[in-house]
């Protein structure tokens, strides 16, 4: 009966995913009207608010079993001028994800976890150094868990720092570099910032949409005309968490990892109404349990897993 309720709550998940994504196809908007800008100085700052639902289809884990994932994004950022060379921005970010294992999963023995709430604090400070560099500063917190475990132990932060060049107004090059601590852990990692409008309707760029996606790697867009804008890209994610039973004990760390790869069709609604379509791929998905001290415990693999999302938001 349990399995029969599952298979039922994903059929209608899909069907709900499917049918929004048809939805978007009908609604005319301009292109170049796809990024957020900030307010001019005392003014009030635009708020933009994004809804994403997102499924990650079953795909086989190596050692046995199998894996599907919904997600649920919930994002609303804040940006404003405070001067002609200073910009600053608050964002605030919830993930629902509910994770559905089928079969003897072996890597973990029993189900590693199944619903996780994420929380996400920040905020992000834009400096224009001189006329072409500008130095960016992104801090965050954010606490990340397994149903039912502790919201106490469940802390994360760390910031991102990048330096960039307008070298023409049509090719913008950086680097930075980010830190986080995630649950007995710490991640550096270094970062490519590009803003390249190849043609007028080329660009190639770090994602900056709202979707699955993040705001890390690259995509590539092309403008079609009449309000329609077509992108690929890929990226890195991984994301740590904490559980609250596993077959290893209690508090353990739960980790997941991939290589997405996807399309999007984009359509906006004037300045101020957008619907971003996804459909792609994640690839070298791997999933981790930890002790609680951050010690490896298990992981395994699972096969390339399709997903489709659909990010719709607003501007204010």
């Amino acid at each position: 009966m349990t399995t029969s309720k599952s298979r039922s709550a994903s059929a209608i998940r899909i069907a709900v995913l499917v049918l929004a994504l048809m939805g978007c196809l009908s609604v005319p908007v301009t292109a170049a009207e796809l990024h957020v800008e900030s307010s001019p100085a005392g003014g009030p700052p635009p708020l933009a608010i994004a809804v994403t639902p997102a499924y990650q289809f079953d795909a086989s884990l190596n050692r046995g079993g199998s894996t599907s994932v919904f997600k649920l994004f919930f994002d609303v950022n804040g940006n404003f001028a405070v001067s002609e060379s200073l910009g600053l921005g608050l964002h605030f970010d919830y993930t629902y994800a509910d994770y559905h294992f089928s079969g003897p999963v072996v890597f973990s023995r029993t189900k590693p976890w199944e619903k996780l709430h994420r929380l996400e604090f920040g905020g992000n400070v834009t400096y224009d150094l001189t006329p072409e560099w500008t130095l960016f500063v992104a801090p965050s917190v954010q606490f990340f868990r397994e149903q039912d475990a502790g919201w106490g132990n469940a802390l994360e932060y760390g910031g991102v720092v990048s330096v960039s060049r307008d070298f023409s107004k049509d090719l913008t090059l950086g680097i930075g570099i980010g830190a986080f601590s995630e649950l007995e852990e710490v991640s550096v990692f270094p970062m490519l910032v590009i803003t390249w409008k190849i043609t007028d309707r080329l660009l190639l760029s770090n994602p900056s949409r709202p979707g699955p996606t993040g705001p890390a790697g690259l995509e590539l867009s092309y403008r079609i005309g009449n309000g329609w804008e077509l992108a690929a890209g890929g990226a890195y994610q991984s994301e740590r968490f904490r559980l609250y039973r596993t077959s290893f004990g209690n508090d353990s760390i739960g980790e997941s990892s991939a290589l997405p790869v996807w399309g999007r069709l984009t359509r906006n609604i004037g300045r101020s109404f957008s619907f971003d379509c996804y459909a792609g791929a994640m690839l070298g998905g791997k999933l981790y349990i930890d002790d609680r001290d951050g010690n490896r415990l298990t992981s395994d693999s699972y096969d390339p897993a399709p997903f489709v999302a659909l990010a719709v938001s607003s501007r204010f």
